[in-house]
């Protein structure tokens, strides 16, 4: 059985977790207080040198990084999760890279600052994540999903961070496009939800 080093409140983790439910997958989650520093334990160190969560152990397997799970996964598991033709490919990696870097610093720290106390320059992170969710809210205007004319990993690269905006006080209910959005992947089977994030469909 897959492991996923996992935390409830993290939204890449949760992302991991989407897919894996989705996919129908078992796994086991082991949990990794990372509040309180249990990712600089060695025992995790030998699992993800950086200390970072998600990491992924399947069959002695470990694949790092939320982003590169999710890939990981939709090519072994759920090849629909990912892009049919180069070009779709290529737009699903441009989607997994918006996800790391520009959602992963504006819309995941501004939530920090305010759960955690997270020292960022919360003026700047927030001025970004208004650019985030404008350039998210002008994209989903053209098509329902970003990356394809169906959900792909690219959907759930971006969802969680997205989703809890409103969690770093951003208007998230001003982008009418993205909301829809967000309500369409709720609607997805297998869907499940974390602290912050809409609930399962009854």
């Amino acid at each position: 059985m897959m492991t996923l080093y996992d935390h409830p409140l993290s939204g890449n983790c949760h992302k991991v977790r989407l897919l894996l439910s989705m996919l129908g997958l078992s796994y086991r989650s082991e949990f990794i207080d990372v509040p309180n520093e249990a990712h600089h334990a060695p025992a995790f160190g030998a699992v993800n040198p950086l200390r970072q969560i998600p990491a992924l152990d399947d069959d002695g397997h470990i694949v790092c990084d939320s982003q590169a799970i999710l890939t990981y996964l939709a090519h072994r598991f759920g090849p629909q999760w990912l892009g049919s033709t180069a070009a779709e490919y290529g737009r699903v990696a441009q989607w997994l890279s918006f996800a790391a870097n520009e959602v992963g610093n504006s819309l995941q720290p501004a939530r920090l600052y305010y759960l955690l106390g997270e020292k960022v320059d919360i003026d700047a992170v927030s001025a970004k994540g208004l650019r985030v969710l404008t350039h998210l809210d002008t994209s989903l205007a053209k098509q329902p999903w970003l990356a394809s004319d169906r959900p792909t990993i690219a959907d759930l690269a971006c969802f969680p961070y997205v989703g809890l905006a409103r969690e770093g006080h951003l208007p998230l209910d001003d982008f009418s496009n993205v909301t829809r959005w967000i309500e369409r992947i709720v609607s997805l089977p297998g869907y499940v939800s974390m602290p912050g994030l809409p609930k399962e469909p009854a």
